[in-house]
């Protein structure tokens, strides 16, 4: 998976949540959040599909040496 152009993960988090509109075809994924565990990512999603119904959300691992703080 390609990264979006904006992409500057935070130290600390291990997930970077993306977003974007479907109907806008070929346009890059946006920075929507971070998440620090995976109980933290899967509730994230799940608000962020309920408050932008539409839009696609996914959520990916950041690289390692950004986990820790």
């Amino acid at each position: 998976m390609a990264y979006p152009k904006a992409f500057e993960p935070e130290q600390g988090y291990k997930y970077h949540l993306l977003c974007r509109h479907p109907e806008y075809n070929g346009r890059e994924w946006e920075h929507c959040d971070h998440a620090r565990d995976l109980a933290d990512k899967n509730y994230l999603l799940e608000e962020y599909r309920m408050a932008y119904d539409g839009f696609e959300i996914k959520a990916f691992q950041v690289p390692r040496k950004y986990w820790e703080e």
